[in-house]
């Protein structure tokens, strides 16, 4: 998956207006820039998912990411096994879950 080009796609959609666009990419730049800050454009794309088009959610989550990458893109990523506690689910349930989130997110990037 190229998270770059679908991060560039989601942020001109959710963003039209430029002086908005210009400071959502300002507030997503701020994640990534150390070494304990893997998966820039994979964790940017997450934060864009979970804030929409609100730059003060945005902000919210980048600081999450920074935090924690992981739970970002848990949120973002996984929402229906995160809210399930989905590791105490019978198989069958936790792979429902699992194709549930990846139909969601594909969705999410179209």
């Amino acid at each position: 998956m190229d998270f770059a080009e679908h991060l560039e796609q989601k942020l001109v959609s959710l963003f039209p207006d430029l002086d908005q666009r210009a400071s959502a990419e300002v507030e997503l730049g701020r994640y990534g820039i150390g070494d304990h800050e893997p998966e820039a454009e994979r964790v940017r794309l997450a934060i864009l998912k979970l804030a929409g088009d609100d730059l003060e959610r945005l902000r919210s989550n980048v600081r999450a990411a920074k935090g924690d990458y992981r739970d970002v893109l848990a949120w973002a990523e996984y929402p229906a096994q995160m809210k399930a506690d989905s590791w105490r689910l019978p198989e069958d349930e936790r792979t429902r879950l699992q194709q549930a989130d990846l139909a969601q997110y594909l969705a999410w990037l179209e």
